[in-house]
């Protein structure tokens, strides 16, 4: 499987580093950024040059629906498995898992860390 993070700014550059800080080396992964002075043309050819070193099943992480980025990938729907939302956890959860189980994890990722703290506190009180 290949993997392409795709974002606006450093953003996809910035979850691949700490991914591969607790992963190790992240094969067949690629990232394409959309910096300020870049329009959707550039964003664009970019994205395709990433996609043109794949081979096989791609899935391509963004960081939001609706901007560039996301715009742009969603014309090679044909071609890729694309999810927005991109977060630490999701980059973790497809590289160890694949994307079977990809949005369900990725919102049992989502923590109210306030409540959970409140929770075991009463737990340990009993």
């Amino acid at each position: 499987m290949n993997l392409i993070l795709i974002s606006h700014g450093e953003f996809a550059e910035g979850l691949l580093d700490t991914a591969e800080m607790i992963l190790g080396k992240i094969d067949k992964v690629q990232t394409v950024c959309l910096y300020p002075h870049e329009g959707t043309e550039d964003f664009r050819q970019k994205f395709e040059q990433a996609l043109a070193r794949t081979d096989g099943e791609t899935v391509v992480l963004c960081d939001i629906i609706g901007g560039t980025p996301c715009n742009v990938a969603m014309r090679y729907l044909d071609r890729i498995s694309l999810f927005s939302g991109m977060n630490l956890p999701m980059v973790i959860s497809v590289v160890s898992e694949g994307t079977a189980d990809l949005l369900e994890n990725a919102r049992s990722q989502i923590y109210d860390v306030a409540a959970q703290l409140k929770k075991i506190q009463t737990d340990e009180d009993e």
